[in-house]
């Protein structure tokens, strides 16, 4: 770039001096050829004018050597001819002699047959000049026309001067030139080339990412490129911190990009991958196209013509993973068009939304169990309403009549059939969830065998159920009913494991620390009560068996289990103060083992010892069931209560208002018609603040009854329907001697 400036500057001003000195030179040889030119015409037309005085006198004299007398002017060393010619073109004198061979031009003689005004013409040598000779007669006689002189006068003198005035303005010229383009290098290499190269170069490093800075402007550079070196740094400054922000964002951008948890992707018009993030590779490896993903019915020209028409797209779509998995995705796609509107190209993002989709699919059978053990619940409180009668009054009739009576053994069958449908409704409860944790001492032994008719029903034949309890089991703490669910539902995944059969074990046994329980058995000191139940079939592997007591983790396929049962039982023998192993080999077989802690000073004997019921004192029964009502009245009358009956919340709350002195206890029904329990027991509270409240209830679950709230506000026990008279004396005895 240096050079070729340089050279384009100088060039340019060569070419401008050039034309200048040749335009001076010659516009000032021009001025002097034509001065010396007038100055020529001049002196020829005064030395004619003179030849004529001369050759008019010698006329006149008759003396015809007429040259002779103007010797000093045809001596002149520039006068080439001279000569005399009569009135009619006659030549009568010539100088040099012999001249008259050059006659006088022809524009001459043309010119003085026209007039008497002297003429000259410039010819190839010099100029001709003509002047007439004039004879006057007499004075105040006109002139007449008696000749005419001619005097030729070579221009080869002043050509001459002409020439070397040229010939020296252009050697000047040419000096003026050379130190004028030296001179103009030098001003142009310092201030202009030298501070462009300069400006050049930190614009090639800039390009390349180097440094710049003030280092571009060479000292002793001002005007304009200075300002433009000076605007050019300012520039560099600007642009570079906008391409730190900009490098920066695309950090930013680039960073947030790959942490995302979604897959993000674009594609070229045609759907072919041309980039994605660390989580799209993750989800699909290595696929090159938006049709290598997904399988399900929208495929994907059809969601890029949609995205192409509507802008934009979302919908959720079956894909397949890179190891071959199945997985259900939402889907977004947005055209990218060029500056005409065309489609280009397409950017989108997939989420993976498996796991909630089976999450959504679990909820919704659970919804559904839910809604079907509230209406099993429904039947069961309404099923123990009529057994509570039954129960109750066939417990009666069996104490009015003995063995052998021909009556004993109906009402046997009658009180034993209620029993089992006390139990049934328990288990109806107990399946669908709604029983309330009521722990008391039980024999765990007791609680498998009331489980095997349900468990024997429940097991195909060519599974052999085989039990191994121990002896006179000791006691533990348990709701019986939540007990029995654990070995229903672990009797159930059992079977599940061993589809061409095989062998359930149970068994119980008491452990201690030697037997892998640990610190936990001198919490109660008497060590603990083991419950194992053991299969032989698939096993579970390692990675399964970290996640098999989470909620909603199922190995089974959709709509064959909810994966909420070993969670249900990992927090029923939480609840109980116990704990659960597990064992498992793959095509061995598994084993649970539970573990609950043994009853401190608790026997079989002791959970069975007879209570005196008998007692005194007014009894308030709220109820909205008439056989209840009469049952609650036959039963506790004999015990030495009095027994009032109200049929619904409003009588009762208006009986005890009015003898609220004389009622010690309030038993009261938690569901009735417009006005329940809930509203009855703050009803009574507010008219007695120590008003003793005994709640029954066909239902049991904690929740739905609101029961538990009532019992933290001052409700004085709860019992469940059905009941025997056994069940609620004790349970009023309880309440009254506290």
């Amino acid at each position: 770039m240096n050079s070729s400036l340089q050279k384009r500057v100088t060039l340019f001003i060569t070419l401008v001096i050039l034309i200048i000195g040749a335009l001076s030179t010659y516009l000032f040889t021009s001025s002097f050829s034509r001065s010396k030119e007038r100055g020529l015409i001049f002196r020829g037309t005064a030395l004619c004018t003179s030849l004529s005085k001369a050759a008019e006198e010698g006329l006149a004299k008759e003396d015809l050597s007429l040259i002779k007398k103007a010797s000093h002017i045809i001596q002149a060393p520039d006068v080439t001819l001279a000569q005399v010619y009569s009135n009619i073109w006659e030549p009568l004198d010539s100088y040099p002699v012999g001249s008259w061979e050059n006659p006088p031009l022809v524009e001459a003689v043309g010119h003085f047959k026209r007039g008497s005004a002297p003429f000259h013409i410039k010819t190839a040598g010099g100029y001709d000049f003509y002047s007439p000779i004039f004879f006057t007669a007499f004075e105040g006689s006109p002139p007449t026309t008696i000749g005419y002189v001619r005097v030729t006068l070579s221009s080869a003198a002043f050509q001459r001067e002409v020439r070397e005035l040229a010939a020296t303005n252009i050697t000047v010229s040419i000096l003026i030139m050379l130190c004028a383009i030296l001179s103009l290098n030098i001003l142009i290499q310092r201030f202009v080339v030298k501070p462009i190269m300069a400006l050049h170069q930190s614009i090639s490093r800039f390009k390349s990412g180097g440094p710049t800075g003030n280092a571009i402007i060479p000292r002793g550079t001002t005007g304009e490129i200075r300002e433009l070196a000076l605007e050019f740094n300012r520039m560099c400054e600007t642009v570079k911190e906008n391409d730190d922000k900009l490098i920066e964002s695309d950090r930013r951008i680039r960073s947030l990009f790959e942490r995302v948890e979604h897959a993000i992707f674009r594609t070229d018009k045609d759907g072919e991958i041309v980039e994605a993030n660390s989580r799209f590779r993750r989800m699909f490896g290595k696929v090159t196209g938006l049709c290598d993903i997904l399988i399900g019915d929208i495929n994907a020209s059809t969601c890029l013509t949609r995205a192409a028409a509507e802008k934009a797209l979302h919908i959720e779509e079956k894909a397949a993973a890179w190891n071959g998995e199945e997985l259900v995705i939402s889907l977004s796609l947005y055209p990218e068009r060029d500056d005409g509107g065309e489609v280009k190209g397409f950017d989108g993002y997939i989420i993976d939304i498996t796991e909630k989709k089976r999450l959504e699919e679990r909820l919704m059978r659970s919804q559904k169990l839910e809604a079907v053990g509230t209406l099993a619940a429904g039947m069961a409180h309404d099923f123990n309403n009529l057994l509570t009668a039954i129960l109750g009054y066939s417990g009666i009739l069996l104490k009015m009549v003995k063995e052998g009576d021909p009556f004993y053994k109906p009402t046997s069958v009658i009180h034993d059939a209620a029993k089992r449908g006390a139990e049934l409704g328990r288990k109806i409860l107990t399946v669908t969830r709604k029983e309330k944790m009521a722990t008391k001492p039980v024999n765990i032994n007791d609680i498998i065998m009331h489980s095997m008719d349900l468990l024997q029903r429940s097991l195909p034949k060519d599974i052999e159920i085989v039990m191994k309890l121990k002896d006179a089991l000791p006691m533990t703490n348990a709701d019986p009913s939540q007990v029995q669910q654990v070995i229903i539902n672990l009797a159930v995944n059992a079977r599940d494991a061993m589809p061409d059969g095989g062998k359930l074990i149970i068994e119980t046994a008491v452990v201690g620390s030697a037997n892998g329980v640990g610190d936990h058995a001198h919490t109660y000191g008497s060590g603990y009560i083991k419950l194992s139940v053991s299969d032989t079939g698939a096993g579970i592997d390692s990675e399964t068996q970290t996640k098999i007591f989470d909620p909603f983790f199922t190995t089974k396929e959709v709509g064959k289990g909810t994966g909420l049962g070993l969670y249900i039982v990992h927090s029923i023998v939480n609840n109980h103060g116990g704990y659960i192993n597990l064992y498992s080999e793959p095509q061995k077989g598994t084993r649970f083992s539970i573990y609950l802690p043994i009853a401190k000073g608790t026997s079989a004997e002791a959970a069975h010892e007879i209570v005196d019921m008998r007692g005194t004192g007014t009894i308030l029964v709220i109820d909205d069931e008439p056989d209840v009502r009469e049952l609650c009245k036959d039963v506790l009358a004999p015990l030495g209560y009095t027994v009032l009956l109200a049929e619904n919340a409003g009588a009762g709350i208006n009986l005890y208002r009015e003898k609220q002195n004389e009622i010690c206890l309030v038993i009261l029904d938690m569901i009735m018609p417009k006005m329940g329990g809930t509203e009855v027991f703050h009803a009574l509270r507010t008219i007695n603040r120590n008003v003793k409240i005994l709640l029954y209830s066909g239902y049991g679950h904690t929740n739905f009854a609101g029961i538990d709230e009532l019992l933290r506000r001052g409700a004085n026990g709860f019992i469940q329907k059905p009941f025997s008279g056994q069940d609620i004396g004790i349970a009023i005895k309880n309440v009254l001697s506290a």
